[in-house]
C-alpha cells in the first residue's frame, strides 16, 4: 500500500513539475548523441545511407526501402511518407514494416506529419519529462507534443513511466492521428455514439470519440470479423497507412504536396491545373512511382496517367517522384434546368434555369440517360422534363456530351387528403392517399377548385377534406372536393346550454342566433386539453363548432381566460361561501368559488359535493381548472408527474421537478413498481436523471406506490383496422402489439392526419407513458440504393424506389443498423439498400436492408404472396409483398407477374416483408 502511495506522489509530483516548465518555458534543447536515432528506434536521421537501390541521388528524397518491395499491402503508403520524410530508415536502409511502433517514435511520425520538426528540434531549452525510457533523440518530439496538445499528460502518466518504449495500441494511435489533423472537437462530438464494432466494450471511453471519426475520415477501419482490437500493437508499416490517410486533412500539407487536375502531357512533363487555379509544371523522374485511388497495391505506369485525372503528386523542386491518381473521370461541369425545346437538326437543347432562357450546344454523340439510367434517344425527351447537361469542365466552348433527366413531367391523377392553399405562392399541399406523402404541388389558378361541375372557394377547405387532384405537367389543373371531412362549421359567442347539456345556442356575428343539438361523442377543446365537456362551457365563451348531421362533433374553445393547477394544496373551505382557498406548487395562496356548475371528481367520477366535501382539508391535494376566479372542476389528485432530478434506490426517495417548475420529492414504497415499455419488470433503479415520470400516490398523497416512464421509440406498423380503430405495431426487439386509437392524436410533419395518416408496414414514432400510447407520429421513410457517402459531411444519396436520386442530410451522427449491430455512417457503402428514418428530434437512423439470393417459385397476385423455392426443410418460402414493393430487372421495373418459376433473383425484406426483388 505504502509503495503504491509513493508511486502515486512520484507521478502526481512529476506531472505538476513538467506541467509548469512545458507550459512556462515551450522549448527544449536537442542532445546530439551519434549512436542514438532521430527518427525512431529503428529510423536514423542518416538519411544519405545509399543501400537503397530506389534512393534518389539527392540525399535529401527516399523513394522507398529496400524491405518494402512493390508487392507489399502498404507500399503506396510507406513510398508516400518517405517521400515527405515522415518516415526514415534505419541504419542498413531498412523500414522494419512488420516491427511493432512504440509510443515515442509515433508521436516523432506525427510532429513530422504536421510540419512541425524544425520547430521541434530548433528549441533549445533542456526540460525534464516524466517518463524513464524516452530516447535522447525522441526527446524534443515528444515535449514539443505536450506543449501542441498532441498528447495529454494526465493522459499519458497514468500509464506509468515506462511510456515511450511502450507499444503504440490502435485506439491509442487513433487518438494522436486525429489530433494532429485538427478533428479533436469533432471526436469529441462523437464520443457518445457506439463504433458497432463487436468488440465496442472494449474500446476506452476516452478515445471512442477519436475512433467514430478516425472511422468516420476513412483513416482506420475494423478486421473481417468485425473487430477493432483497441489494444492491439500497430505495426511500422499500419502506422504509414495511417498517416499517410490523413495527411490529405491537413490545413497545411508539405511544400512537396501538389494536387490538381492534369491540364497538358509533353513527354514526360506535366501541367497542373491546382485548386487556387494557377498551373504548375512537374518533370516525372525516372523511378518515380505511379498508384491509383482505387488499390492501395496496384501501381500504374506512366501511360495510365491521362490528360484531365486529378492528381496527388510528391515533388522536389519540380521532379516529381510520386503521383497517384485520385479521379480518373473526365472533369465535367453542369447545368441543371427544365427543358424548353431540343433541335435535333441543329443539335441545341434550350432550357429554362433560375427563370432565365439558354441554348447549348450538343456533341453528335451526346448520350441521354433517363430516371433509371437507360440510354434513351434525343426526340423522345419531354417538355418540362428537368434536366442535367454535362460538359467537359477544362475545355472551353465545350459541347454539352451527357444528358441526365432528373425529372420528367408529372402527368397523374390521385385522391388525397387537402393540407393547405398558398394564395400567394398559388401551391396547393395534398396527403397523398397512395403513398402517405404529403407533397406540394403548383396550381394553375383559384379556378381549379371544384365541386361537381361549379367553383369551389378554396378558404372552405380544411385540413382533411378529401379531394381528387389532377395534374399535367407538373401543374395542378383540377382539384375536386370528393367529401369534406366536416359538413358545416360555425362560429360564436356561447348564450345557453341546455339543461340536459345537449342543446347549445351561439350568437353569431350580427347577432343571428344558431341553435345544435349535441352529438354523443362531441369532443371539448379548452386550451388544447380534450379533456373538457359541454358541462364546463361558459356563456360568453368564444366557440369553433364542427357539425355532421346537424350535430355538434366538436366544440373548440377560442378565448378564455384558464387556469389549470396540479397538486394545489388545500388551505381551507367555507362551506357557507362556498370559497376555496389553495396554495399553488410554487407556494402561492389563491381563492376560488364553487358553484353549482363546478365538478368534483375522483379517479375521474363526478361525485355530489355533499360526498366531495370531506376531501376539502388543510393539507389535500387537488387539481382544479378555474376560470375568472370560478372553479369550473376539483379533482382529488392522485398522481404526479414531472422529470426525474435525482433518484435513490437505497433511501426509495424520488425528487422531480414539475411542469411549473416546482422540485417535488416523494417516498416510493419499497413494493413500487416500476412501467416502462422497453424494460419489462423495470426497478427503482433502472430509473435515469431526465426520465419523465408519471407517481400514483397512497392514500396519504405522500408516497408513490407506482411508476410509468414515459418514453418514445421507432416502431413499424403490421396493420390497421379498416375502421381505423386499432393499429397493431412491432417494435426494433420484435415484439408485437395492438393498440386501440381511439383519441390518440397522430401527427406528420407537425399536422394532424388522423389514423388514416398511417401506412401499413411504415415507420411510426411512438410515445408510451409505461405501456399505456400517448401519441403517434408518423415518419418520413426513404427506401432505396445508396449510391454515395459523405460521411465527413453527414450525406448519403439514395436513389429511391420511385428512381429518384435524393441526398438525404443524415448528419455525422447518424446511426446505421445491421441486424442487431450499430455503426457509424461510414459503414454504409454504394449498392447497400437501406430504410432511412429521421424521427421529431432529428435523429436520422438508417437500417441496411440485407439481401438473400432465392429462386422464384410462383406468385399469387390476389394475395400479392410470393413462394421462393425451398433451399433446406427449415426454409421459409412465403412471403408477402410490401405496399411498396420495388421489382426491377436491370434498370426497368416489372410486374411481379413478369417473374417466371426458376428465376434465379436478389430479395430484400423489411420486417418479413419482400420491399425489393432485383432480376438481373
Amino acid at each position: 500500500m505504502k509503495r503504491k502511495m509513493k508511486k502515486t506522489l512520484k507521478q502526481a509530483v512529476v506531472y505538476s513539475i513538467v506541467s509548469t516548465m512545458v507550459l512556462a518555458a515551450p522549448a527544449y534543447a536537442e542532445i546530439t548523441d551519434n549512436k542514438t536515432n532521430t527518427g525512431t528506434s529503428q529510423s536514423s536521421s542518416n538519411s544519405n545511407t545509399n543501400s537503397n537501390t530506389n534512393s534518389n541521388t539527392n540525399s535529401n528524397i527516399r523513394l522507398g526501402f529496400p524491405d518494402v518491395p512493390s508487392s507489399h499491402w502498404a507500399i503506396k503508403h510507406v513510398s508516400k511518407l518517405a517521400l515527405i520524410g515522415i518516415v526514415q530508415g534505419d541504419d542498413q536502409g531498412k523500414f522494419n514494416p512488420e516491427n511493432s511502433v512504440n509510443q515515442q517514435d509515433a508521436i516523432i511520425m506525427a510532429i513530422r506529419m504536421m510540419g512541425f520538426e524544425k520547430e521541434a528540434l530548433d528549441n533549445k531549452t533542456t526540460i525534464a519529462l516524466p517518463f524513464e525510457d524516452v530516447r535522447t533523440d525522441a526527446r524534443p518530439y515528444v515535449a514539443y507534443a505536450i506543449n501542441k496538445g498532441l498528447i495529454d499528460l494526465q493522459e499519458e502518466v497514468a500509464g506509468g513511466m515506462k511510456w515511450g518504449n511502450q507499444d503504440a495500441s490502435r485506439e491509442w494511435v487513433a487518438k494522436i492521428v486525429i489530433r494532429a489533423v485538427g478533428k479533436k472537437q469533432e471526436a469529441l462530438d462523437k464520443s457518445n455514439l457506439p463504433t458497432g464494432f463487436a468488440d465496442n466494450t472494449s474500446i476506452s471511453s476516452s478515445t471512442l470519440g477519436y475512433i467514430n471519426e478516425a472511422i468516420s475520415l476513412g483513416i482506420v477501419n475494423g478486421f473481417e470479423d468485425n473487430t477493432f482490437r483497441p489494444e492491439g500493437s500497430v505495426t511500422r508499416a499500419q502506422m504509414a497507412t495511417f498517416l499517410s490517410r490523413a495527411e490529405k486533412y491537413l490545413v497545411n500539407p508539405s511544400d512537396k504536396v501538389m494536387v490538381g487536375t492534369i491540364t497538358s502531357i509533353s513527354g514526360n512533363r506535366l501541367t497542373i491545373l491546382e485548386k487556387n487555379g494557377q498551373k504548375r509544371d512537374v518533370q516525372l523522374h525516372s523511378n518515380a512511382s505511379f498508384y491509383t485511388f482505387k488499390d492501395d497495391t496496384a501501381k500504374l505506369t506512366s501511360s495510365d496517367v491521362k490528360l484531365y485525372n486529378e492528381v496527388y503528386i510528391l515533388q522536389n523542386q519540380g521532379t516529381a517522384y510520386f503521383v497517384e491518381v485520385t479521379n480518373d473521370e473526365i472533369p465535367m461541369s453542369s447545368i441543371t434546368g427544365k427543358l424548353v425545346s431540343v433541335n435535333i437538326n441543329d443539335l441545341t437543347a434550350s432550357l429554362e434555369v433560375d427563370g432565365k432562357y439558354y441554348t447549348y450546344d450538343l456533341a453528335s454523340n451526346v448520350t441521354i440517360r433517363d430516371l433509371n439510367g437507360a440510354g434513351i434517344s434525343l426526340g423522345s425527351l419531354q417538355e418540362n422534363s428537368v434536366l442535367e447537361l454535362k460538359k467537359h469542365a477544362l475545355i472551353e466552348d465545350a459541347k454539352v456530351s451527357q444528358i441526365i433527366v432528373k425529372q420528367v413531367p408529372l402527368n397523374k391523377t390521385f385522391n388525397g387528403s387537402f393540407q393547405s392553399f398558398d394564395p400567394a405562392a398559388l401551391t396547393v399541399t395534398v396527403t397523398d392517399k397512395d403513398t402517405g406523402l404529403i407533397e406540394t404541388y403548383e396550381i394553375s389558378d383559384r379556378s381549379a377548385f371544384v365541386q361537381g361541375d361549379k367553383y369551389f372557394d378554396p378558404a372552405n377547405l380544411f385540413e382533411g377534406d378529401i379531394v381528387r387532384v389532377q395534374i399535367k405537367n407538373s401543374v395542378v389543373i383540377s382539384v375536386e372536393v370528393v367529401q369534406q371531412l366536416v359538413e358545416k362549421r360555425d362560429q360564436g359567442r356561447l348564450v345557453t346550454v341546455s339543461d340536459d347539456k345537449t342543446i347549445v345556442t351561439i350568437q353569431k356575428t350580427g347577432d343571428e342566433l344558431a341553435s345544435y343539438k349535441v352529438s354523443d361523442r362531441v369532443i371539448v377543446l379548452m386550451e388544447g386539453s380534450q379533456f373538457g365537456s359541454v358541462r364546463d362551457l361558459m356563456p360568453g365563451d368564444d366557440l369553433k363548432l364542427e357539425i355532421n348531421q346537424n350535430k355538434i362533433d366538436k366544440i373548440a374553445v377560442q378565448s378564455r381566460s384558464i387556469q389549470n393547477f396540479t397538486l394545489a394544496t388545500v388551505h381551507g373551505y367555507d362551506a357557507d361561501t362556498k370559497f376555496l382557498t389553495v396554495i399553488d406548487e410554487l407556494g402561492k395562496p389563491m381563492i376560488y368559488k364553487l358553484t353549482d356548475k363546478t365538478r368534483l371528481l375522483f379517479d375521474n367520477n363526478e361525485i355530489p359535493l355533499a360526498s366531495f366535501q370531506s376531501n376539502f382539508v388543510k393539507g389535500k391535494r387537488v387539481n382544479i381548472v378555474a376560470s375568472e376566479g370560478t372553479l369550473l372542476s376539483v379533482q382529488v389528485a392522485t398522481r404526479m408527474e414531472g422529470t426525474i432530478t435525482s433518484v435513490s434506490s437505497t433511501s426509495g426517495d424520488i425528487t422531480v421537478k414539475t411542469a411549473s417548475g416546482a422540485i417535488q420529492t416523494y417516498k416510493t414504497m419499497s413494493y413500487a413498481g416500476v412501467d416502462k415499455y422497453s424494460l419489462p419488470n423495470a426497478k427503482l433503479s433502472d430509473l435515469r436523471q431526465g426520465d419523465f415520470v408519471r407517481g400514483f400516490f397512497d392514500a396519504t398523497q405522500e408516497t408513490v406506490v407506482g411508476l410509468s416512464v414515459r418514453e418514445s421509440l421507432i416502431v413499424h406498423t403490421v396493420s390497421k383496422e379498416a375502421d381505423g380503430s386499432r393499429i397493431t405495431i412491432r417494435d426494433s426487439a420484435g415484439n408485437i402489439s395492438s393498440y386501440s386509437m381511439f383519441g390518440i392524436p397522430v401527427h406528420r410533419n407537425g399536422l394532424a392526419v388522423g389514423v388514416a395518416g398511417i401506412g401499413v408496414d411504415e415507420p411510426l414514432q411512438v410515445t408510451f407513458i409505461g405501456r399505456t400510447l400517448e401519441n403517434v407520429q408518423v415518419l418520413d421513410t426513404v427506401r432505396g440504393k445508396v449510391t454515395a457517402v459523405d460521411a465527413a459531411s453527414g450525406k448519403v444519396t439514395v436513389t429511391d424506389y420511385t428512381g429518384i436520386s435524393r441526398v438525404v442530410e443524415a448528419g455525422t451522427s447518424a446511426v446505421v443498423k445491421n441486424g442487431a449491430n450499430t455503426y457509424t455512417l461510414a459503414a454504409l457503402k454504394a449498392d447497400d439498400r437501406v430504410e432511412i428514418v429521421k424521427d421529431t428530434a432529428g435523429a436520422t437512423t438508417i437500417r441496411i436492408i440485407t439481401g438473400e439470393q432465392r429462386g422464384i417459385y410462383s406468385y399469387d397476385a390476389s394475395t400479392r404472396e410470393m413462394t421462393f423455392e425451398r433451399r433446406n426443410l427449415n426454409d421459409k418460402v412465403k412471403y408477402l409483398l410490401h405496399e411498396k414493393a420495388y421489382i426491377s430487372q436491370g434498370t426497368q421495373i416489372i410486374q411481379p407477374t413478369a417473374l417466371n418459376p426458376g428465376d434465379r433473383v436478389t430479395v430484400y425484406f423489411v420486417n418479413d416483408k419482400v420491399v425489393e426483388i432485383a432480376k438481373p
